[in-house]
């Protein structure tokens, strides 16, 4: 808009005439030029009006009352709709400097959002840290969990297995969890699993063993040791007999 107007108001010159300026299309760049910043202010001051810090909006609203200076002081001229000669009052528009002009204006504003923009950035990388230290607590308690729930138990197991001779008591830890009965029921087939592993050590080694005791009435494997040692005492009976 400055190049636009200092061109128009110096079109008379001869050194203006020789550089080949047209009035017309200097005019038409102002206008442009002109629609242009007004529409930028206008977005700028539409999406900045939300924010509430105090310097930002002092440097908003300063920013707002030079482009309406500015404005009102071009509007006139702009609405003639053709090149004309420059009044002394809208040639000024850019180059009095005995206030604070537009483009002042337009630096503060750039330092107020920049140094707004940095603070804003180092608040979202504080949060991001902050999320990111939650997350790793979150899943730093979830995998204790994880650990807690079956990681350890399942180790008991394996030392449950792994030990055959270790006791049977129900270890600190898995008391009054769901986990308690079922080492307790792996502790019984284990320990079912050795007198069944001497009876038929005994039978191997030509003794007659005692019947497994029977845990309730339905104990097929306890009947069944007791039907094995009478069939093998009949037998023992009827070589006796034959001999």
């Amino acid at each position: 808009m400055e190049h636009s107007l200092l061109g128009l108001a110096h079109a008379d010159s001869r050194k203006i005439r020789f550089a080949g300026y047209a009035e017309a299309r200097l005019y038409t760049e102002l206008r442009q030029a002109y629609q242009q910043a007004n529409d930028a202010v206008g977005s700028i001051l539409t999406a900045a009006s939300g924010d509430t810090d105090f310097h930002f909006y002092q440097a908003m609203l300063r920013l707002e009352l030079e482009w309406s200076q500015t404005r009102s002081r071009l509007a006139e001229y702009i609405a003639a709709n053709q090149p004309q000669r420059i009044s002394l009052t809208t040639l000024r528009t850019f180059s009095f400097r005995g206030h604070d002009t537009l483009d002042a204006a337009l630096r503060d504003f750039k330092a107020v959002f920049q140094k707004q923009l940095e603070h804003e950035v180092t608040q979202s990388l504080q949060a991001m840290k902050g999320y990111a230290i939650g997350l790793l607590v979150a899943l730093s308690l979830i995998v204790g969990l994880l650990w807690y729930r079956w990681a350890r138990p399942l180790r008991w197991f394996q030392c449950a297995l792994t030990q055959p001779h270790r006791e049977s008591d129900t270890p600190p830890p898995l008391k009054g969890t769901e986990w308690e009965a079922i080492f307790q029921r792996v502790a019984f087939q284990e320990r079912r699993l050795r007198e069944v592993e001497v009876f038929m050590r005994d039978l191997a080694m030509g003794r007659i063993p005692e019947p497994l005791e029977p845990i309730d009435s339905t104990d097929s494997l306890a009947r069944s040791s007791a039907w094995l040692i009478k069939r093998i005492e009949e037998l023992r009976s009827e070589r006796r007999e034959a001999v």
